[in-house]
């Protein structure tokens, strides 16, 4: 019996049966439809395998998406959920002893009995930390096993999980080696920034406190204002060695359901006290507050970070703050008034040094750490142009209502 890759269900390793059935119809739907034509055809395959049902839920529910029905199931392997697959393994070799497929049917035999006492869709168990699971009734064993051993009507060649993954890959060939190169290259930043970070605050406190010593002592007043500076400098070498070191090793973050509202709110108060001077407009767009699974001290720095960078854009002009929810996901933009990036920066925005103050935009650090944290909310950041201006746009993971 082919086997999906491993998967871990409320700390028990799973290895889940892939009905051939669900793996022939999955290919065909990768192959004969467009991406935006999927979803309808995923969410009926789901509804009606609870195998695949269990095990997609799980790998969503590890990226931190909540999913509380079919529907958003469907919706997320439509826009996410493709990408996720193509990239696992599909022979994992870090579990030596493979779960029992047989004990692992029997568990999700326990999550459906589970879910049909609660009257909820089986997926929406999988979020559960607290569940009593009791032996299932042999009406759903006996359907599951039906469904295991039942023949696919095809009589072309058997198709596997690795099929399924090679359309899935080659569908998506362009933006899987984009956001692959992206990553080896952010990993790499990352590496030299915590190599580099240890190395080079050694000196740099060396210089500090030899430049404060001399001042002690110091009559003139000249030399004085020489050895301040030098100290200045230090400092600011020194926090920027900072920034590289919360790139490298971010501090740990707390996810629980935030407020989009008062967020941006309170991001656009901070920050209007560095607007206000230079004469610039910054306006948050009122809409239906949403929740998203969020650290509120991180986003803030984000949000605080990007509206700093559309400050050092604009010599006039407008800042504006919305947000909107789309499914099981939320997204916040900020938008600015400024000069269009040109393209060749575009993909080096987030590059930590990286300066397009030449074009009209001071990057810096901000992005860079904005880049990092948003990846550690399961989410996403983008810069692009629009007409008229700028927009930053940041994806944050949606609270189920």
């Amino acid at each position: 019996m082919t086997r999906w890759p491993t998967i871990t269900i409320h700390d028990q390793s799973l290895g889940l049966p892939a009905l051939p059935a669900t793996l022939n119809r999955l290919v065909r739907i990768a192959v004969c439809l467009t991406r935006e034509n999927r979803e309808q055809e995923y969410i009926d395959l789901i509804e009606g395998d609870p195998f695949f049902a269990v095990w997609l839920a799980a790998q969503a529910s590890q990226r931190g998406i909540a999913i509380a029905s079919e529907s958003d199931l469907g919706v997320w392997l439509k826009e996410d959920g493709e990408q996720t697959i193509a990239e696992l393994d599909p022979e994992p070799t870090d579990d030596l002893y493979p779960p029992d497929p047989e004990a692992s049917a029997a568990y999700i035999c326990r999550l459906l009995g589970a879910a049909k006492d609660a009257g909820q869709p089986v997926v929406s168990v999988i979020q559960s930390v607290s569940l009593d699971l009791e032996a299932a009734g042999d009406q759903i064993a006996n359907q599951l096993m039906k469904q295991m051993n039942a023949v696919v009507d095809w009589d072309g060649p058997k198709v596997t999980f690795a099929d399924w993954q090679r359309v899935l890959n080659w569908d998506q060939r362009d933006e899987l080696f984009e956001r692959q190169l992206h990553h080896k290259k952010m990993l790499a930043i990352r590496n030299f920034a915590y190599g580099a970070g240890h190395e080079i605050n050694n000196p740099l406190a060396n210089i500090t406190s030899r430049a404060q010593n001399l001042v002690k002592t110091e009559k003139d007043v000249a030399n004085r204002r020489e050895l301040l500076t030098i100290e200045t400098q230090a400092h600011r070498a020194s926090a920027m060695i900072a920034d590289l070191m919360v790139f490298a090793v971010p501090p740990s973050l707390t996810l629980k359901p935030v407020s989009v509202k008062n967020l941006v709110t309170q991001s656009a108060q901070e920050m209007s006290e560095f607007t206000a001077p230079l004469g610039l407009e910054l306006e948050v767009h009122d809409g239906e507050d949403v929740l998203i699974q969020a650290d509120e001290e991180a986003c803030l720095e984000v949000f605080k970070a990007v509206i700093q960078n559309s400050i050092d854009a604009l010599e006039e002009g407008k800042i504006s703050f919305s947000w909107r929810s789309e499914n099981n996901k939320v997204f916040v933009m900020v938008t600015d008034t400024g000069s269009p990036i040109p393209d060749e920066h575009l993909e080096v925005l987030f590059d930590p040094f990286f300066s397009g103050r030449e074009a009209g935009r001071g990057i810096g650090f901000g992005l860079t750490k904005a880049w990092r944290v948003m990846q550690l909310h399961h989410g996403e950041i983008r810069v692009g142009n629009q007409p008229g201006g700028v927009i930053t746009t940041m994806q944050f993971v949606k609270v189920p209502d």
